[in-house]
């Protein structure tokens, strides 16, 4: 039974992975991504995923580091922080730019990658929280054209992210990400 499971987990991260690899901006949802069950499905998912992308630059970023934030700023600080920590242990030169958004941070780091990188935020689950929408609201304004081709988004929820009403930005639906049920 353990290895039904394990080769059923094993076939969906590689759906995954292909789906990542066309669509580059993608929310894979679940009810099993909730921060409650953190330990049975959400870390296991990790995981595996990073065991599957362990050849390119991966970063997976807990959207709870940006709790203590308090502007924009900020959280873009944290952001280059976390990049930088995958930076230095692949033996890469960190980044030491400026920024004032996530949104201008993402841009700019994905214009200097010469290889592959996937970028993972995890644990939205709460629909009405202002930190949780902020974020998703940097990431909707990054537009694809500036976004460079070796870069990949992955946005891990409970639920659809178009339910998070990002408003005055448009949703991030489908018409700017790939979602998909895990």
């Amino acid at each position: 039974m353990a290895r039904e499971v394990l080769r059923m987990m094993e076939k969906k991260i590689k759906k995954l992975k292909s789906m990542i690899t066309r669509e580059r901006f993608f929310n894979c949802y679940s009810p099993g991504f909730s921060p409650d069950n953190k330990e049975g499905g959400l870390e296991k998912f990790l995981v595996r995923l990073k065991d599957e992308y362990k050849t390119i630059l991966y970063v997976d970023v807990d959207i709870n580091v940006f709790e203590n934030c308090t502007d924009e700023e900020q959280e873009a600080k944290v952001l280059l922080r976390l990049i930088n920590r995958e930076l230095t242990g692949k033996g890469y030169n960190t980044l030491e730019q400026e920024t004032i958004s996530i949104t201008d941070a993402l841009i700019k780091w994905s214009n200097t990658l010469d290889g592959s990188a996937l970028l993972v935020f995890y644990c939205f689950h709460d629909l009405y929280s202002e930190k949780e929408k902020n974020i998703l609201r940097s990431l909707r304004k990054i537009p694809r054209i500036e976004m460079s081709r070796y870069l990949a988004i992955l946005i891990l929820s409970n639920q659809k992210i178009f339910r998070w009403h990002l408003y005055p930005e448009s949703d991030l639906d489908d018409r700017h990400v790939a979602i998909s049920r895990y």
